[in-house]
């Protein structure tokens, strides 16, 4: 942490590396970003090119399942909308003419969401399973190699 207007040599100013007996500690402990690099998403997972543990995940088919899954979901959900604005329609027909547009309008809105969004989970969960089983989903930070953990 850089702080512009911390002088160390300013007797008034804390020290901050010295615990109540006294005594220096590492400076890491008081700092909480010290050690903010985040774990590799698997601990024991190495690359078998180089043995680094500075291992990404790419994800590629998770992310497009996630997409197709969102495009068919709100396709599928225009037929849906046809009976949300019908539902809509008939519940909004209590308020006259505007409510039952509303109605249709927001039953429509309504329907769309709930089948992207069910879409979406559908596709990004059958595209986790083709990254774990298909793909080579780990990428090694150190030399670029890609590859995937085998079950054993």
């Amino acid at each position: 942490m850089c702080d512009p207007f911390f002088d160390p040599d300013d007797p008034h100013e804390p020290d901050w590396s010295r615990d109540e007996g006294g005594q220096h500690e590492p400076h890491s402990s008081h700092d909480p970003y010290a050690n903010h690099i985040p774990p590799p998403p698997n601990p024991t997972t190495e690359c078998p090119d180089c043995q680094s543990g500075r291992i990404d995940t790419l994800n590629h088919a998770r992310k497009v399942g996630g997409a197709i899954g969102t495009a068919a979901g709100a396709g599928g959900a225009v037929a849906m909308a046809l009976s949300g604005a019908e539902i809509g329609a008939a519940v909004g027909v209590i308020a006259g003419p505007a409510g039952a547009t509303c109605g249709a309008i927001a039953g429509a809105i309504i329907a769309g969401l709930f089948g992207g969004a069910a879409g979406c989970a559908t596709g990004a969960t059958f595209g986790e399973i083709v990254d774990a089983n298909v793909l080579d989903n780990y990428r090694c930070l150190a030399c670029g190699y890609t590859f995937s953990i085998r079950k054993a």
